[in-house]
């Protein structure tokens, strides 16, 4: 979820900060997967698929693709290095746990979106799940990715878009918090509305059957308390300065008594967007 040139750089985070938002990391995994599982199927994505999950992080998600496409391989990518030997840890755990079970699909290499380091008409299917609204530079990141995708292969991306959010009841510590965090987002090359532009990137870079899907991820369908268990409160646009830790802290605590509320709503739309890279032939239906 790193890249050189946008607004989310993990080692750079104090280890504190790290810590707090690996856990975040799988918390927002763990909540969102039975929806990314429908959407795997929505796409096709199938056993044999040979796949690219660009911006994997620790790889909690790239695992369950390498579970689903097996024996098709699966690659995670990330600029982050901390983060991928987190992920081969914890790949190799639960190898060792799950015996007999085939996983044996699944590898990890650093690189960045923009530059990716694989030869050209390698995979058949690219996936990028909430990485798009922290790139500067989509336009050359969708290049760089149809470069590598087979002829017809497909590409998933999945991201929000802050238009499309909502509380309430709603704190005001809440509405100053997400402001900031746009400013912080918008400040270090990021896009809090990039969910809305995707399929038009994608179509101004020759992808072909472009395709935009909603998915509405709510309070409701997670329960209140691991709903907000997935949100940062902008803790990772930390800078230092207390103004900013000032406002998280006070956010987190008004949204913490809205658990003993008799009723919140909470939610956001998960943007999915498919493309496919242009061929003359009929590589997939």
């Amino acid at each position: 979820m790193n890249n050189k040139s946008g607004s989310y750089h993990y080692d750079e985070f104090k280890t504190k900060t790290q810590v707090e938002e690996l856990e975040r990391l799988y918390r927002q995994a763990c909540s969102l997967l039975d929806i990314e599982r429908q959407i795997w199927s929505s796409i096709g994505l199938s056993p044999g698929d040979r796949v690219l999950d660009v911006g994997c992080g620790s790889g909690v998600v790239t695992q369950e693709i390498a579970k689903h496409v097996y024996p098709g391989e699966v690659t995670g990518v990330d600029i982050s290095q901390d983060l991928l030997e987190r992920g081969k840890q914890a790949y190799s755990t639960s190898r060792q746990h799950d015996v007999g079970e085939k996983t044996s699909n699944l590898t990890f290499q650093q690189g960045e979106v923009t530059e990716l380091p694989f030869p050209e008409s390698t995979f058949d299917v690219v996936y990028a799940r909430l990485l798009f609204q922290h790139l500067s530079n989509p336009l050359e990141a969708l290049s760089s990715i149809q470069r590598v995708l087979k002829p017809g292969g497909l590409l998933c991306i999945l991201d929000v878009d802050k238009s499309w959010t909502g509380l309430y009841p709603e704190p005001e510590s809440s509405v100053a918090i997400e402001q900031a965090i746009i400013n912080k987002q918008l400040e270090q090359g990021g896009d809090p509305w990039v969910g809305r532009k995707l399929g038009h990137y994608l179509k101004s870079t020759h992808f072909s059957k472009v395709r935009t899907d909603i998915s509405i991820v709510d309070s409701d369908r997670l329960g209140l308390a691991n709903f907000f268990g997935m949100l940062s409160f902008g803790g990772s646009y930390q800078d230092g300065k207390s103004q900013l830790q000032t406002l998280r802290e006070k956010a987190q605590l008004d949204v913490q008594k809205l658990l003993d509320n008799p009723y919140v709503w909470s939610g956001f739309a998960l943007f999915t967007v498919t493309g496919r890279k242009e061929s003359n032939d009929s590589y997939r239906n």
